[in-house]
């Protein structure tokens, strides 16, 4: 019997493992949640094409996902992602109350409340979009690695990061941005559609190393998880 036959591939038992890994990169995960939480305000030019600063580190968190869906599963993946959004909403939370206690001495007041007293704001848009497009990116990942059995991974990598990031960024900017106030529709649109342009194409550039950790990580927890009958309700936490 070969490596490979050797993976554990059922969902069910894949999720009851003790994952050695999953920890650490549920914590990188996070980190980059968080920092996109705070800082995707600020935008950059390359040319003429307009990005939001967040876009340079937040393609890690679709390879993150890739690599939790690849290798755990969408039921381990699901639960991941609502406890992302958790710590961004604390996060969020602590932040604007920290803006808003009084201290007429502190002489950065009006740039710290800038960024700050907008995390909520920010965070809900991010929450929902953050929800929705890893989501979406999740679910790609897990039916097409069903259906393709196994096969075509840089297709299915590709393909699932694009359509999670049509989804987020379009729900983040518009709810996040355009809804507070911050850009208008025609900053908006081309902003959106330049950013998952950038983090489809940082996704194309990162699969050599992407593939070689999805290959390590299967090595090494001994699972290949197959969602063959899982319940991709996002709800359903327990299932």
């Amino acid at each position: 019997m070969n490596q490979e036959q050797q993976l554990i591939t059922d969902p069910s038992l894949s999720a009851q493992q003790n994952h050695k890994y999953l920890g650490v990169f549920g914590m990188l995960w996070v980190t980059v949640l968080l920092v996109g939480t705070f800082t995707s305000l600020k935008t950059f030019y390359i040319g003429s094409f307009v990005f939001s600063v967040g876009a340079i580190a937040y393609p890690f968190v679709y390879i993150f996902a890739d690599i939790f869906t690849e290798v755990y599963g969408y039921r381990v993946t699901r639960k991941i992602v609502w406890t992302g959004f958790a710590c961004m909403l604390l996060a969020s939370i602590l932040a604007y109350i920290y803006s808003i206690v009084p201290n007429p001495d502190f002489a950065y007041n009006e740039a710290y409340n800038l960024i700050f007293k907008a995390a909520p704001i920010v965070a809900l848009g991010f929450i929902v979009a953050f929800f929705c497009g890893e989501l979406t990116n999740s679910f790609v990942v897990a039916k097409m690695k069903v259906l393709t059995k196994g096969k075509f991974l840089n297709t299915r990598l590709v393909l699932s990061t694009f359509f999670g990031q049509t989804v987020d960024n379009t729900i983040a900017f518009f709810t996040a941005f355009y809804f507070a106030g911050w850009f208008t529709a025609a900053e908006i649109i081309p902003l959106t559609i330049s950013t998952v342009v950038f983090c489809t194409t940082w996704e194309i550039i990162a699969l050599p190393i992407t593939r070689k950790v999805i290959r390590v990580i299967k090595h090494k927890e001994g699972l290949d998880t197959y969602d063959k009958g899982t319940n991709f309700n996002p709800f359903a936490l327990r299932q």
